[in-house]
């Protein structure tokens, strides 16, 4: 049996960080053991959040109309309930240890906590789900039609939300997301011009957790190459599928410095917490416009001022698409001033 930081360090989700947080993460796991036959997640009810399988080994079952599917099986080095630990929506799987079983749980609120602490951590986690979501449309794209069978498939993509082996899954879709997976094909199919409203979806998941309390984040798509003109500690810039993401500490004034290299349409979404004892909550302003070639805009989020889009040289403020407030559930004593 691996060391359980030797363990961590392999998985997709954190394989790139520093052994620090590594070890970080490990203190924060609680260690399991279940028998064979335990339940380790059962279908319906809500889940606790990210389990990493040790020892031992378990097996994917989904329940529809009465009639169980197995699904998959996991071993030693795979996890499950990915998603879980950043909502709380029933699981739609059961996953049933197949022999004596151990394993570690990484809860929603410790998760949440180090992600304060470390937000590398949720940008890798969007990484992975990012890069899953285009394998699996590549699948779909050349997978042969399907012959119509007398009875309807169980629910795979719901499913697979619960057990995401490391390599990879039986399922067409291999994990849950916090909308239908009939949805997912259809919103997601061409992940290049998507991807940024996937990555969207994920971070309000993560604010709605209690997760990034403590950062702001400008999400922008392309055609364009953006760069922070406030540079120092906790700061962090990086492209996913060509969507640039700014993620920097919600006290610090930020002006983003956006330069199209082509003709096209700019997409810019900003997450910027509003801190308060009695009513903390998000705020969530997007842009849209079109842009030409060689462009210069600037997008400028001020600590509690309105966000402003401007075209350099104009001055003229471009009209934001939308712009909400969702409210975040009450932040703890410990969660809100203490870090990990």
């Amino acid at each position: 049996m691996l060391p359980d930081t030797d363990l961590i360090r392999k998985l997709e989700f954190f394989e790139p960080l520093d052994g620090k947080i590594i070890q970080k993460i490990a203190k924060q796991c609680i260690a399991r053991q279940f028998s064979e036959g335990d339940y380790i997640v059962r279908q319906g009810e809500s889940g606790l959040g990210l389990y990493f399988i040790t020892q031992g080994r378990a097996k994917v079952e989904i329940e529809r109309n009465g009639v169980r599917a197995a699904i998959t099986e996991l071993q030693e080095g795979d996890f499950l309930g990915e998603l879980s630990i950043i909502d709380d929506k029933a699981r739609s799987a059961n996953v049933i240890c197949m022999e004596d079983t151990r394993c570690l749980l990484l809860t929603r609120d410790s998760f949440s906590k180090l992600v304060n602490k470390h937000p590398q951590i949720a940008i890798q986690m969007v990484k992975v789900l990012v890069g899953r979501i285009r394998s699996s449309n590549e699948k779909i794209a050349t997978r042969p039609a399907e012959q119509p069978s007398a009875a309807p498939p169980p629910p795979q993509a719901e499913a697979s939300a619960e057990a995401q082996p490391q390599n990879e899954s039986s399922s067409g879709l291999p994990f849950q997301l916090p909308i239908s997976g009939g949805d997912v094909i259809k919103i997601y199919s061409d992940t290049k011009s998507q991807a940024k409203e996937f990555m969207v979806d994920i971070f309000k998941n993560l604010y709605l957790a209690k997760a990034m309390t403590k950062y702001s984040l400008s999400i922008v798509g392309c055609p364009v190459t953006v760069r922070p003109l406030t540079e120092g500690s906790g700061v962090h810039s990086v492209t996913i599928e060509g969507v640039k993401l700014t993620l920097y500490p919600a006290e610090m004034h930020q002006t983003i410095h956006i330069e199209a290299f082509d003709s096209g349409h700019l997409s810019a979404t900003v997450f910027r917490p509003i801190r308060s004892r009695k009513n903390p909550r998000v705020s969530i302003t997007r842009y849209e416009k079109a842009i030409d070639r060689n462009d210069q805009l600037h997008l400028e989020i001020p600590l509690q001022s309105p966000i402003r889009l401007l075209k350099r040289g104009d001055r003229i403020r471009s009209q934001a698409r939308s712009v909400e407030e969702i409210a975040i559930p009450s932040l703890s004593k410990e969660s809100s001033s203490r870090g990990i």
